[in-house]
C-alpha cells in the first residue's frame, strides 16, 4: 500500500554500517526542491518505518544549530555573571560556529566527531565545548527538534602537546578585544601589539611609559638590542592608560608587587582556555607581533628595532640607514 504524501521514506545507506536504514521527512520545498530532516538511523528497515509513524512533524524540527543556540542562549543565559556569558559565546565562536548553518536534526556523530577532531586544542578546552553542544542539542531534544541527542558520544582522545610555535588567529585577537578589561586579556593584547617579552611586560615600569609622546622604553631586557623605544598603538593606549591609574611603579603588578612569571603564566593558560581560545605561549604572542608587522608590509629594519632583535645591532645595521621614531610609528600602528 502507498504512503500518504508527505509520510516520508526509508532507505538503505551504502557501506558497511551497523545502522543501515535511513529514516527521512520531507518537511516542506524551497526554490522547487524538498526539504527533508532525517528522523534517525536504525538496524532494519522495519525500525525505520516505525520511527516515521511515530514522528509527528515539529514546525521548528528544520531549524539550524545556530538558531537552537540563540533560543538556548536566551533562557540559559538568563541567570549568569557576564563573564560567565562571554566565556560561553567565546567558546561557541572558537568551537561551535562552524556548524551554525546545519540543520541540527541531520547532523551526525560522524560529522560531529569529525569536527572536534579538527582541532588542536587540550583535552580540558575540547571538553568544555562538546559541554555546551550537549546542552544545545539537549534543548532542542526536550523541545522536539530532534528525536535524539549523539554529542555524549563524541570521543576526544587524549591531548598531545604541540610545541611549534603558533601565531593567534584573527578570530582569537577578536575574542581577546571583546573580553577586554580582565588583566590577562589586556596583557595578552598589549604583548601582541608592542611585542615585548613576557619579562619585558612584567617589568615594565610606569615611569617609562611616555604617554604625552605615546611611547614605551623597555630599560629591563634580556640583550642589549632588546633596550629599546617601543611606539604605543592607538588600539593599546586605553588598556595601557587604564593600568597606569590603576597601579604606582609597575603596569602589572599582583599584590602590589611585579607578577612572578610562573603565576602570571599560569593565569594567562587558564584565561586563554575560558575564551575558549587554543593554547598559547606567552611568547607566542611576540611570534604574532612579528607575523602582523610583515604581513602589513612593515619595513623589515622597523620590525627588527620594535622586536628588539640581536641581528639588528650585528648585521642589519650595518647595511641599513637609521630608522627614526615617525618610521617605527608607522610600523607599529599598520597592526590591525
Amino acid at each position: 500500500m502507498k504512503n500518504p504524501n508527505g509520510f516520508g521514506t526509508v532507505t538503505k545507506m551504502s557501506g558497511k554500517r551497523r545502522k543501515k536504514w535511513r529514516a527521512v521527512k520531507t518537511i516542506g520545498w524551497e526554490n522547487g526542491k524538498q526539504k527533508r530532516i532525517t528522523i534517525g538511523y536504525f538496524e532494519s528497515k522495519l525500525e525505520g518505518w516505525e520511527a516515521l509513524g511515530k514522528y509527528v512533524h515539529n514546525p521548528n524540527a528544520n531549524l539550524k544549530l545556530k538558531d537552537v543556540y540563540e533560543m538556548w542562549s536566551k533562557i540559559h543565559y538568563e541567570n549568569l555573571s557576564p563573564i560567565s556569558i562571554k566565556n560561553l559565546k567565546s567558546r561557541y565562536n572558537v568551537y561551535i560556529s562552524g556548524l551554525g548553518d546545519r540543520y541540527i536534526s541531520e547532523l551526525t556523530l560522524q560529522e560531529l566527531q569529525e569536527h572536534f577532531n579538527n582541532f588542536q586544542a587540550s583535552s580540558g578546552t575540547l571538553s568544555l565545548a562538546k559541554v555546551l553542544l550537549n546542552m544545545i542539542f539537549n534543548y532542542a531534544v526536550k523541545n522536539n527538534f530532534i528525536t535524539k541527542n549523539p554529542v555524549g558520544y563524541i570521543e576526544l582522545g587524549k591531548y598531545k602537546k604541540v610545541y611549534e610555535k603558533k601565531e593567534f588567529t584573527k578570530e582569537e585577537i577578536d575574542i581577546l578585544w571583546n573580553n577586554t578589561g580582565n588583566i590577562y586579556t589586556d596583557s595578552t593584547l598589549i604583548l601582541i601589539y608592542t611585542g615585548m617579552r613576557i619579562m619585558e611586560l612584567l617589568r615594565l615600569k610606569i615611569k617609562n611609559i611616555d604617554l604625552e609622546n605615546r611611547n614605551i622604553f623597555v630599560e629591563d631586557s634580556k640583550t642589549d638590542s632588546g633596550i629599546r623605544n617601543i611606539p604605543i598603538h592607538e588600539k593599546i593606549f586605553p588598556l595601557i592608560t587604564k593600568r597606569i591609574t590603576l597601579n604606582k611603579e609597575y603596569l602589572f603588578v599582583k599584590d602590589e608587587k611585579p607578577y612572578n612569571y610562573e603565576t602570571y603564566k599560569r593565569h594567562f593558560f587558564k584565561n586563554l582556555e575560558d575564551l575558549g581560545i587554543q593554547r598559547h605561549t606567552p611568547h607566542e604572542c611576540r611570534h604574532t607581533t612579528a607575523t602582523l608587522l610583515s604581513n602589513a608590509g612593515a619595513n623589515p629594519i622597523s620590525i627588527a628595532k620594535i622586536m628588539g632583535h640581536t641581528d639588528y645591532a650585528t648585521m642589519t645595521a650595518k647595511v641599513y640607514t637609521h630608522k627614526n621614531s615617525k618610521e617605527l610609528e608607522k610600523a607599529i600602528q599598520s597592526l590591525n
